[in-house]
């Protein structure tokens, strides 16, 4: 089990620096093929530039060629990454759904939501052609690999976060929330279902309240002002995905 572990670590944090290729070059409207190279002096940089989070700490966070510093984004991306690979192992060995299809759709859509938090948290903006294209492969899986009873409530639960968020959006007039939130509901009520999305979304709207609260109270914030709302949508995903069960479970002891 720890041996895997490493492995899934060492992939995701092998992925992550693809991500952060995918997160900067999409936002710029490159395309995402091609060398890397430094955002400064666009020096094409070689193999050993590229080692997930080594090169980083052996350059000590700046480029090689012209020595201007290195965004922290990168070696963030790959470690949580790398984590929430060796999480999705975890997961899927401990509920026995440890195959290549179910493992490959696992891995995509982590890879798929840490794209979409970076991107929003950066630029306040969510990339919602990763959005349709995560809930399009959703959709396939779960209608090739799940009884028909829970591909209907899927369904269901993606629709009702989807109208959920859009409700929100229509009642404060887009300054709440944004029209990439329903778009990210729908996935992760397509994924999760009607109880992991409950758990989800409620998460989400504790994790994000509280971390507001922390920036205004060490004034970084004002009352008023927003913070994006997609990472902590994909926090609560996340929480719900792997342990959505544990935390229904720990809530319903701690109501009786």
């Amino acid at each position: 089990m720890v041996l895997y572990l490493i492995i899934f670590f060492i992939l995701g944090s092998a992925v992550g620096s693809f991500l952060n290729v995918v997160i900067d070059r999409t936002t710029r409207g490159e395309t995402i093929m091609g060398r890397s190279y430094c955002d400064y002096c666009k020096a094409q940089l070689g193999t050993f530039d590229l080692v997930p989070l080594l090169s980083f700490a052996v350059l000590r966070a700046k480029c090689r060629y012209c020595k201007k510093p290195l965004s922290w984004q990168y070696p963030i991306v790959e470690t949580i990454t790398a984590i929430l690979f060796a999480v999705s192992f975890w997961y899927l060995a401990e509920s026995g759904n440890f195959d290549l299809i179910t493992s490959f759709y696992i891995l995509f859509l982590v890879s798929t939501v840490v794209v979409v938090a970076v991107v929003d948290w950066k630029f306040s903006l969510i990339p919602t052609t990763f959005v349709f294209a995560a809930a399009i492969v959703s959709l396939f899986y779960n209608y090739f690999f799940l009884s028909s009873a829970v591909f209907i409530e899927n369904i269901m639960a993606a629709f009702g976060a989807g109208l959920f968020f859009l409700i929100i959006v229509v009642a404060t007039r887009g300054r709440g929330m944004g029209q990439g939130d329903i778009v990210l509901a729908f996935l992760m009520g397509i994924v999760l279902g009607i109880r992991g999305v409950l758990v989800a979304v409620f998460l989400a709207f504790f994790l994000g309240a509280l971390f507001s609260l922390i920036l205004i109270a060490i004034r970084r914030k004002k009352f008023g002002q927003t913070v994006p709302f997609a990472p902590f949508l994909v926090a609560g995903f996340l929480i719900a995905l792997f342990w959505g069960e544990l935390v229904l479970s720990w809530y319903t002891r701690a109501l009786l």
